[in-house]
């Protein structure tokens, strides 16, 4: 074979189909005056659960210290109907809708925390509340929630600190 007729022949063995499309992106979207701004004291909250008596979680599933916490809206812009509320943080292994416990030298196994609604309905940790809280424009909101701890096993003494983030979603 010729040098050139093995040439062509690679060539066109590695050659890459390439084509050409016209395409064309439309981007819409409004800005809407319907969301908030979260108060100084709401930004970085400690909820005191305080301490509670190893005796308390006298079985599995058993929930104490029950503390309520509430993250205040204000300058609600005129269009601010309602807002859903995401708890972000580490789920727990034994029940992935409860946050994790922080894990340090000393943490009380057998513990992780429950967020629940104002109406004490439980908000899963890393899920979107799936009815919005109505809020009101042009005022001050204020979002209660309650923590409390679960126990998802044998719980024994120890230090029961978590860290969760909040997102809000305004409607």
């Amino acid at each position: 074979m010729s040098w050139r007729y093995l040439c062509a022949l690679s060539g066109w063995l590695f050659c890459q189909h390439a084509s050409a499309y016209d395409l064309l992106l439309s981007v819409q979207g409004a800005i809407a005056d319907n969301g908030c701004v979260v108060s100084a004291d709401s930004k970085n909250m400690t909820v005191p659960m305080g301490d509670i008596a190893l005796k308390q979680f006298y079985a599995n599933d058993v929930a104490f210290g029950k503390t309520q916490f509430v993250i205040k809206l204000e300058n609600c812009g005129v269009l601010a109907s309602g807002v859903k509320v995401t708890f972000q943080g580490a789920a727990n292994s034994e029940n992935s809708e409860l946050l994790e416990l922080t894990q340090e030298s000393d943490t009380a196994p057998g513990l992780a925390i429950e967020i629940l609604d104002a109406n004490n309905a439980r908000l899963p940790i890393n899920t979107k509340m799936a009815t919005a809280i109505v809020i009101k424009p042009s005022t001050s909101n204020n979002l209660v929630f309650y923590a409390q701890y679960r126990a998802v096993d044998v719980v024994d003494a120890g230090v029961a600190n978590a860290t969760a983030n909040f997102i809000l979603e305004y409607q």
